[in-house]
């Protein structure tokens, strides 16, 4: 079967079983500072891919990455079910088919803004403002950087992009130019 088609069973599953027993935010939380961890960390990957180690070791190694906050008995209950089931390879991507069954039911889009230059609070409300009038949906807003766009901004959401930097409007400009020059 399809790693794909697993993901996305467990991910829905895990979403379902943390919305029946009012945990879905709380998972959420867990789902993104683990699939976080484990890219930040590889050897997180290889500790889950080897055979050597029980599935008990395993998920006391899982529980001890939350240090900070206790993770909650629905998480933990899931990763025992992936650790005993030998779908470990998969967790990262489960955390994130998780992640998007969530922000599709509670109507949240990542939208992301990229400037050439860090932009203020206003700006930032604006722009979240008008993409939430625009897709009738919560907006979490990230501004990344980007010194090659010159100035302007471009947007990034679903598979949307709009692209409104200084570097495109000129390379559309040069295209023009060398189209005039040929058609000569």
């Amino acid at each position: 079967m399809d790693r794909g088609i697993i993901s996305g069973r467990y991910g829905k599953a895990l979403f379902m079983y943390a919305e029946k027993h009012g945990k879905a935010h709380e998972v959420y939380g867990e789902t993104k500072f683990l699939s976080r961890s484990m890219s930040n960390y590889p050897q997180i990957k290889r500790i889950l891919a080897s055979p050597v180690i029980s599935v008990k070791k395993k998920q006391y190694i899982l529980e001890q990455l939350f240090t900070d906050q206790p993770i909650s008995d629905v998480f933990s209950n899931f990763l025992r079910l992936v650790l005993e089931q030998k779908r470990e390879e998969q967790l990262q991507t489960i955390c994130f088919m998780y992640q998007e069954y969530y922000r599709e039911e509670k109507k949240i889009l990542l939208v992301e803004l990229v400037t050439a230059s860090p932009v203020g609070e206003e700006t930032k409300e604006q722009v979240i403002r008008k993409m939430k009038n625009f897709t009738q949906e919560q907006i979490r807003l990230t501004n990344t950087i980007n010194p090659e766009i010159l100035g302007g901004y471009m947007l990034y959401w679903d598979t949307y992009r709009w692209d409104a930097s200084i570097v495109s409007r000129m390379r559309k400009i040069r295209n023009r130019i060398k189209e005039s020059i040929n058609n000569i």
